[in-house]
């Protein structure tokens, strides 16, 4: 099971609720973050597969990883245009190859994600929707 904490730490994020968002870490500091990586691949791949669908192509993702870059030019994490690229064009192609570190790969997912549904604007109701089918996702055996 997905702790719900989890959940709640990625609305607070999209939502820039970051006195909530800062209560939510320290809970998961102090609990710990079990399940997150899990959560975050499949939060990752609904996210994408929003934005771009099957019918994204290369420059549509070069695009978004230049916007995206843009906005994390303000002290969010470092992410390699070619990585994310890549990572983001693998849920588009499975085919598609990549070979990133898992630390490369955990910043490429948080910082699309955030973007995806920041830029998204979605109701609660939508955003609620978003995060429980990558919840079932992440539950899946």
């Amino acid at each position: 099971m997905i702790n719900p904490d989890l959940t709640e730490y990625v609305r607070t994020l999209v939502r820039g609720d970051y006195v909530a968002n800062d209560e939510i870490e320290a809970r998961l500091d102090a609990n710990g973050w079990e399940g997150f990586p899990r959560f975050l691949a499949a939060l990752f791949f609904v996210a994408v597969d929003r934005r771009f669908g099957e019918s994204g192509d290369r420059s549509d993702v070069i695009k978004f990883v230049g916007e995206l870059r843009a906005q994390l030019a303000d002290g969010g994490p470092h992410i390699q245009p070619e990585a994310a690229e890549a990572l983001i064009f693998s849920i588009i192609d499975p085919s598609a190859d990549y070979d990133l570190t898992q630390a490369m790969i955990g910043r490429v997912q948080a910082a699309t994600v955030q973007k995806v549904l920041t830029d998204a604007d979605l109701a609660d109701a939508e955003l609620d929707a978003v995060l429980a089918e990558a919840v079932a996702l992440a539950s899946r055996g």
